[in-house]
């Protein structure tokens, strides 16, 4: 399938896999509750995992999520690319599971199609939980589309930091590694 055509399945109501630069996804419109319920079934993934939302720029993410200075600063650094930011939501309009109590967690990333987005897309890596993650197309799971561009450039997922309150926290280390972030005061897992 082509980009746009998975991307019309999407906005159809459809759970499609797509590539990033990371890791292939598993995605959904972020506000059609039956298919971010879908993709809860298709991973087999527990409902106290929030999933991340993919955005197409900043001004949508602005839309979703308070950025404070700091995460304005890391956005226009970072995205589009490998890097995940948990910030305070706004208002909550997209479904439920896109939010882990007043937080929410953004993606933009590095990749084409993500870039003619219309509206935000629920996203998480595209292998069943507890499995490794997806790095080419060929993930065995039961979606409506898939886009396949050949194996992901870097094979591990997005890094996850928390910016709240003038603190970043990192959740998880990926892609984006310490040594890109070093002129952030970042608390690291084990420090």
């Amino acid at each position: 399938m082509s980009a746009s055509e998975v991307i019309d399945k999407v906005n159809a109501g459809g759970v499609c896999v797509l590539p990033t630069e990371t890791v292939y996804g598993i995605a959904c419109r972020a506000d059609n509750a039956e298919a971010v319920e879908r993709i809860y079934a298709i991973k087999g993934r527990g409902f106290n995992k929030p999933l991340a939302v993919c955005v197409s720029n900043l001004n949508m993410a602005k839309m979703l999520a308070e950025f404070d200075p700091l995460a304005s600063r890391l956005a226009a650094e970072f995205w589009p690319g490998a890097l995940t930011l948990v910030l305070p939501a706004k208002d909550k309009v997209l479904n439920a599971r896109c939010y882990q109590g007043d937080t929410i967690a953004l993606r933009c990333p590095d990749i084409e199609w993500s870039q003619n987005l219309k509206a935000p897309l629920a996203l998480t890596s595209a292998n069943k939980s507890g499995e490794p993650d997806a790095t080419t197309a060929e993930t065995g799971l039961d979606v409506d589309g898939v886009l396949d561009t050949g194996p992901s450039r870097e094979k591990v997922p997005s890094t996850i930091l928390l910016v709240k309150d003038g603190t970043i926290k990192c959740l998880r280390e990926g892609a984006l590694k310490a040594d890109a972030l070093a002129a952030y005061d970042i608390e690291w897992p084990n420090d």
